[in-house]
């Protein structure tokens, strides 16, 4: 059996509402990490986009980074260790320190034609918008 390199460990933080919520601490990795200089949008600029227009929609795309598949080289660096076992990302993983960057260029590049004309993205939040109701409707 090969032996990881790389293991971060599981971590239980409790949330507001008394539930708890399991967490992979990648602290020590996203240290190891280059840090990826796309920029990323600021929600007020979003906003001043939308502002004025007669008609917009907010669309949240929850958890899109999970669609994005980990190059196979690093699910190795994701390994953590459950009762159940050890385990390996497949899919872009929430806390670690490249996923928001990867995923706002990849949708950037996705809806590149589409960005500033109607649409607008923050990270996991695209916003579209039109002066007219045939505008969202095209």
């Amino acid at each position: 059996m090969k032996r990881a390199t790389w293991l971060s460990p599981i971590i239980v933080v409790p949330k507001k509402n008394w539930k708890i919520r399991v967490c992979v601490d990648y602290r020590k990795l996203n240290a190891a990490m280059v840090t990826d200089g796309f920029p990323l949008p600021f929600t007020d600029s979003v906003l001043d986009t939308v502002v004025g227009h007669e008609c917009y929609n907010f669309l949240d795309g929850f958890s899109g980074y999970n669609q994005i598949r980990m190059h196979p080289d690093d699910q190795e660096k994701t390994t953590f260790v459950t009762e159940l076992g050890i385990f390996m990302a497949e899919v872009m993983m929430f806390g670690l320190k490249t996923t928001l960057t990867t995923f706002q260029r990849i949708i950037t590049e996705i809806f590149d034609e589409y960005i500033p004309a109607f649409m607008q993205v923050c990270l996991d939040e695209f916003a579209v918008y039109g002066q007219r109701l045939e505008h969202l409707t095209q």
